[in-house]
This record gives structure tokens, sequence and C-alpha cells, in this order.
């Protein structure tokens, strides 16, 4: 499948989900946490099954577990910005500030600062649009 496609596809899963999160009545961090306690008992499990001697190495590393809680307070503060926010489509015309900042970090750390003006102007369509969105009154 084309990466495309498959962009596509994830972002109406992950739409789908936003609006469950934000229209479900259990407590604030219930959800994320038994969604992770199941991800990590199906991780265990993958792990368990495809056992190799080279994944055993990887356990003492400690990036893994400062990536993991990092993650964690990443997925509890994005779902309590959900559940708190007026408009859940507010909380994600802030992807664009994602896009526009990997942007510059990619070509920062590739030493390749050439920008089309389509990228320009792509750039300046997202600032506008976090901007507009953000300073609307009705988002208080």
């Amino acid at each position: 499948m084309d990466w495309v496609n498959l962009s596509i596809i994830h972002t109406i899963l992950v739409a789908c989900k936003i609006l469950y999160i934000k229209y479900d009545n259990t407590p604030y961090f219930v959800f994320p946490i038994i969604i992770n306690i199941i991800v990590g008992a199906f991780s265990l499990i993958y792990f368990l099954l495809y056992y190799k001697e080279r994944f055993t190495n990887e356990f003492v590393k400690p990036k893994y577990y400062i990536f993991s809680i990092f993650v964690l307070i990443v997925i509890l503060l994005g779902f309590y910005i959900i559940k708190i926010c007026p408009n859940p489509a507010y909380f994600r015309v802030f992807v664009s500030l994602q896009i526009i900042i990997l942007l510059f970090a990619t070509m920062y750390i590739n030493n390749n600062y050439n920008i089309s003006m389509q990228t320009m102007i792509g750039i300046l369509c997202g600032c506008t649009a976090i901007i507009l969105i953000s300073l609307d009154k009705n988002n208080k």
C-alpha cells in the first residue's frame, strides 16, 4: 500500500479515536492507563513468541524506559486536553505545528535548507490556521 493511502486510513482511525475519547464517560485517566496496560501485555506476548537473544540486550538500555515514560506522559496529556477542550478539532489543529517543527528540525539535522515556494506556502497556511483557531473567542 502507498504511504498516502495508509496516512488517510491512519487519519480516519485517529479521528474516530478522538471522538470516542471526547464523548466517553470514563474518568479522566482510566482509559489511557488501561489501554497502555493492554498494549504492554500484547507487546510482552509478542516478545515471548518471537524471543531471540538480541532482544535481551536491549532491555538494559535506559533510553527505552525514558522514552516509555515520555510517551505515557504525552498520551495522558493528550487525553486530558481532548477531554477539556470544547471541540477536539481545536486540539488537532496543532498537528500542523508539529509538522512545521519536524520540517525545520529535519532540515537542520540534514543540513538541507532548500525550501520550495510550495513548502513556504504550506508553512504559512499552517501557521495562519493555528493563529485563527487559537484566537477564536468561542474556544474558551
